[in-house]
């Protein structure tokens, strides 16, 4: 288990997942985020855990790492010229979801906009996670995280990729019978990794399954996985 700190998270992230879009909000309600913003930052505990296995071709062409089969076409283009593979699981304590749900008694503002905090506060430790994670293998070339239920792998991995990091007893991470995290504000993906450059992969809308029903897309913004330049 390691331990990160969450710095103050970028604005415009915090403004995309709360559906702005283009527009700026007045300075009360930036100042409203600050707010709150301060009281993430004094509560939460952020934690990851990682780990290598090496990637396997069966004969029936399904891949396996570790204990985990890993189906779909969306992961075996992702992870094709890879020779291993980075479990990976971050979290940002059940204090975060325990902030929200408090605000949610209280005011539903600050509840939305605690929620936009600790999204975009995830994906931020899920960086410094991986950043701490490539300098021990300076020699090695990396995929991008790809996370159970994007493309067509099967968010019911979840358990057993939890299971595999043993993340219930290190970082105190769960899985529901429906595959939703807990703490919610948490984050498991996968990395592939390689001896040699790898090809640049789809990344963004058109690789997503969601992309005909997606909230962000509805309103002209971008999910988390998505870059601005991503095609789309």
């Amino acid at each position: 288990m390691l331990s990160l700190t969450l710095t103050p998270v970028n604005r415009a992230e915090v403004l995309r997942y709360m559906g702005f879009g283009r527009e700026t909000p007045d300075d009360a309600f930036l100042t409203r985020i600050d707010t709150c913003e301060k009281q993430l930052l004094q509560q939460v505990r952020p934690h990851f855990i990682y780990r290598v296995e090496r990637l396997t071709r069966n004969t029936d062409a399904a891949l396996s790492a570790g204990s985990l089969i890993l189906q779909g076409q969306s992961i075996a283009e992702h992870l094709e010229g890879c020779t291993h593979v980075i479990f990976m699981a971050a979290t940002l304590s059940i204090q975060a979801d325990r902030l929200i749900a408090q605000a949610q008694t209280r005011d539903l503002t600050d509840a939305l906009i605690l929620e936009a905090l600790a999204n975009a506060g995830i994906e931020q430790i899920c960086d410094k996670a991986e950043q701490i994670i490539r300098e021990k293998f300076p020699e090695q070339y990396f995929t991008w995280r790809f996370s159970p239920g994007y493309g067509d792998l099967p968010l019911e991995i979840q358990g057993a990729l939890l299971g595999l990091l043993d993340a219930p007893r290190k970082i105190g991470l769960t899985a529901t019978e429906t595959s939703i995290l807990i703490p919610r504000k948490s984050v498991t993906a996968l990395i592939g990794v390689s001896d040699s450059p790898l090809p640049k992969k789809r990344r963004g809308c058109i690789a997503c399954t969601m992309r005909e029903r997606c909230l962000y897309r509805n309103k002209g913004v971008h999910c988390s996985h998505v870059e601005s330049a991503s095609e789309e």
